[in-house]
This record gives C-alpha cells, structure tokens and sequence, in this order.
C-alpha cells in the first residue's frame, strides 16, 4: 500500500511540473539494452584463476541479420575493453549508429565487450562476494592477469580462434600494455591492439585527478590502512536519481559540468542522454585501483601496484614494484589520441608508449577537439574512428583467409 501511494504521488508531482520521464534505457543492462534495438545478445560467463565470476557480452549479429550463426567462423572477432570507473556500457551508450558495439556487430564482426572485476555485472567470487572486504583487493594488475587471460581464453575457445581483435579505452588500454609487456605468449593473442585514448604513464594528467593529486593520494592511503580494500562506487539508488535528474532537457547543461569537471571536455556527448550516461556511469571499482593510477602520478613510472618496501618484498620479491617493460611489445598497436584530452596527455603519449613501443606502432591518429569520453561517448566517433578501425581489421582479416586458403591448397 505504500509503495502504491509514493507511485501516485510520484506521478501527480511529474504532472503538475511537467517532469520528464527517466529513459527506460536506465534501468537495462547491456545485453537488454542491444535487444531494446533489436540485436541479438548473450551474457557469457568467465572465473578466472583467482575464482572471480566475470561477466561478458556478446554481439554476435547484425541488425536483422537473417542468416546469422553465432559459431560462424567468417566473422572477425573483436574484444571491446572499458575504462577505470566505467563498464561494458561505454561501447554501446548512443543510438547504434553511434556506438562502438553496435557499429561492429552492424559491419559482421563478433562483438565481445568485457565488464572487469568490480562492475555490476562482474561483482561475482566463488569464496566471497562485494560486501566481504577482501573481495575489493585488486587494481589494474589483477585485470590484466586474471580478468583479461581468463576473458581472451575464453573468447578464442569458444570461437575457435587463434587471435583476435583488442579495442580499449583509457584503462582499458593499460590492461593490454600490463599483458603484453609481462607475457609474450600473449602477444600471439592479439592480431591487432587498437588503443583510444591510450594510457601507461600519467605523469602530466590533468582534470579532477590532478586536482587531487599528492593530497587524494595520501588520504587513500591512509583510508586503505584503515579500512582496507575498500569499494569505489555509488549507491544505485543515488546513480537512478541523479540519472532521472540529469534526463530533465532543463537540466542538462548543470549535469554535464559533472563529467567535464572530471573529463575537461563534453562538446560531443548527446546532452540527451545525459541521464542514461549517469545511470551507468561511473560504475564500481575498487579504491585500491584508483590508489594504483595515483601512485603512478606520484612515481612518473609504468609499474606494478606500491606495496612499500617490506609489502614489495613479500608480493614481487623486491622493495620496489617491478615496472612494465613496454618494449617487450610485439603486437601491432593502433593508437588514437588527441591534443584537447587532459587525461591521456600528449607528453605522456610520447614518453611512455611511443618512445618505448615505436617499432611495433602501426599507426598513431590524432583526433581534432576529442576529450578522454568522446572517445567511446562522442556522437562523431563512428564516423572519426570506428570505420577507418573497421576497414583496418577487415584489410588484415582478408589477408589472414587468403594466407589460411593458401596453406590448405598446399
């Protein structure tokens, strides 16, 4: 009877102020949402060597595509990886003419996009679950390791491929780096590693991170001293209402100053799904994770996670993280940056990536006006990116059959 009571005065105070209502879109998950338009979708699940439950999603079909078989091998398969704060949602936010996941699934490709450790749909362990302290100990180290072996593993049995195409953003691309520079055998993973919005070092980051800086980072210390592994996230209940809010066309300019408070830039967001983009994001991740991308402020270095001197000794058998060696990269690296992204820096671009991996960049783009989201959330980024990235792959994946042809003919 309550409940029924709060509906009616609900909708009576959206009457009589003309509120608009939350998109549906808010209360989806991604694979509800590719069938809210119409694609056919599969939520795979992974446990990695550390007994975490991952979640993936898969694209298997175009948009009416009549004659689809999911186990169809002619397709190309491409891995989609999402950022810090952030989920498999980031590749399908727009309408699907502008949303990575959907462009690909839409150009014949088998789309797999990954949700680490930590996000709604992975916040799984066969020992404990999120509200145990102990389920929050990780950072990047433990998604590159664990989350990113089990997930590719996993993707390449099922489709019975030996390789496979890389597309990460932001943190996304850091996993990837972390992988290949700790285990060449990965490298034979990956046909091709397309990175947006690359980052290793963010010794020049700029934004709400650098606001922080030394303070944030000596405050998450002493709050990991004290209540340690601690979550990074926000109610959902308070993630549905500021979600609502920032639907209302009256608000929209007020909601966007909270990613460009944090991003620096909104100019290419749909300000109309606003709401949408904050239902989703930022999603869960560990206070440990973030610590790590602070630690790396603070060391200018590409390392592994700060235990201290007596706690490195015990986790690497050293008193000071071992740093990931980006030379050691062999897979061709697309990178796709821009000058007006105070996330992943230009100076860090060039210092940490293109000065150690440049004999296996394929190509590096620079992107006019692009903030760090308008890579993945930018309504312009199909057209600026995802098709030129389409036409690469495709070139590469014609060039494989037509070597596979000639060694069964011979």
């Amino acid at each position: 009877m309550f409940e029924l009571r709060l509906a009616l005065l609900f909708s009576a105070f959206r009457l009589i102020l003309n509120v608009e209502a939350i998109d549906p879109e808010c209360y989806l998950t991604v694979p509800e949402i590719a069938r809210h338009f119409g694609y056919a979708s599969e939520a795979h699940v992974v446990r990695t060597e550390d007994d975490y439950i991952l979640e993936l999603h898969r694209f298997p079909c175009a948009l009416n595509e009549s004659d689809c078989r999911p186990s169809d091998q002619k397709k190309p398969v491409v891995f989609m990886q999402h950022g810090l704060l952030s989920d498999g949602f980031c590749f399908i936010p727009n309408m699907p003419s502008q949303s990575a996941g959907f462009v690909f699934a839409d150009a014949k490709f088998d789309v797999w996009i990954a949700n680490s450790r930590g996000t709604p749909a992975s916040q799984k362990h066969i020992g404990f679950g999120p509200d145990d302290k102990r389920f929050w100990n990780f950072s990047f180290d433990e998604m590159a390791r664990y989350d990113l072996t089990a997930s590719i593993k996993y993707v390449l049995q099922t489709t019975s491929r030996e390789d496979l195409y890389y597309i990460g953003h932001s943190q996304g691309t850091m996993i990837m780096f972390a992988k290949l520079a700790d285990d060449a055998s990965f490298n034979k993973k990956i046909r091709q590693f397309h990175a947006l919005a690359p980052v290793a070092s963010v010794s020049h980051i700029g934004g709400l991170f650098k606001l922080l800086g030394k303070r944030f980072l000596e405050f998450a210390e002493v709050l990991l001293d004290r209540l340690p592994y601690t979550p990074l996230t926000f109610p959902k209940w308070v993630q549905k209402l500021i979600g609502w809010i920032c639907s209302q066309s009256r608000l929209e300019n007020i909601c966007s100053l909270e990613i460009g408070f944090i991003d620096g830039n909104e100019k290419m967001f749909n300000l109309t799904r606003l709401g949408v983009y904050l239902c989703h994001t930022p999603a869960a991740t560990s206070l440990k994770d973030l610590l790590h991308w602070m630690q790396l402020m603070d060391s200018q270095k590409v390392q592994k996670y700060d235990y201290g001197a007596k706690g490195n000794m015990d986790q690497y058998g050293q008193e000071t993280p071992p740093v990931y060696d980006l030379t050691k990269i062999r897979t061709p690296t697309f990178l796709y940056w821009s000058k007006d992204d105070i996330l992943a820096d230009t100076d860090d671009i060039r210092d940490s990536i293109l000065a150690k991996m440049n004999g296996t960049i394929a190509n590096s783009t620079e992107l006019p006006h692009y903030s760090h989201m308008d890579f993945v959330f930018g309504v312009n980024a199909a057209q600026d990116i995802y098709m030129s990235m389409i036409e690469t792959m495709r070139r590469d994946d014609n060039q494989r059959r037509k070597k596979l042809n000639l060694k069964a003919i011979y």
